[in-house]
């Protein structure tokens, strides 16, 4: 089990989630992605700033977050509390949610970009050789 420490001083213990449910996440996150162009004039913050939008306006992106959520312990005065419906409610903790969101996005998918990135090298190095 993973722990953050949030800028609140909040705790975040992420737990291991289901495959079947994290390849659901990359797999939504992945087709979502799809809507941003790049370019050669294409400025970095423009990019971060649709990636960012695109991730927290899509349902589908939000619906296989909360599956993902079933894992993973928010800690903050209240106590150790399961994620549900009711655990941003309060003004104070609605502050970390963008950050909760990110933890456990990063978490979650971090194991697949290590494979997507030997898959890249792979293909970058054998486009290569017909080049």
């Amino acid at each position: 089990m993973k722990e953050v420490k949030l800028e609140s001083g909040s705790v975040l213990k992420i737990g291991l989630v289901p495959f079947e449910d994290a390849k659901a996440l990359y797999q939504i996150i992945l087709n979502e992605a799809t809507a941003i162009r790049f370019s050669s004039q294409a400025e970095v913050g423009n990019v971060i700033k649709d990636f960012f939008c695109i991730g927290f306006a899509s349902k589908r992106v939000e619906t296989a977050l909360w599956e993902c959520f079933k894992r993973v312990q928010y800690c903050d005065k209240r106590g150790e509390l399961k994620i549900d419906k009711d655990t941003f409610e309060p003004i104070e903790a609605r502050a970390d949610y963008i950050e909760v969101c990110t933890a456990v996005t990063t978490e979650v998918l971090s194991p697949f970009s290590k494979g997507l990135y030997a898959a890249f090298k792979t293909l970058f190095e054998k486009a290569d050789t017909f080049l």
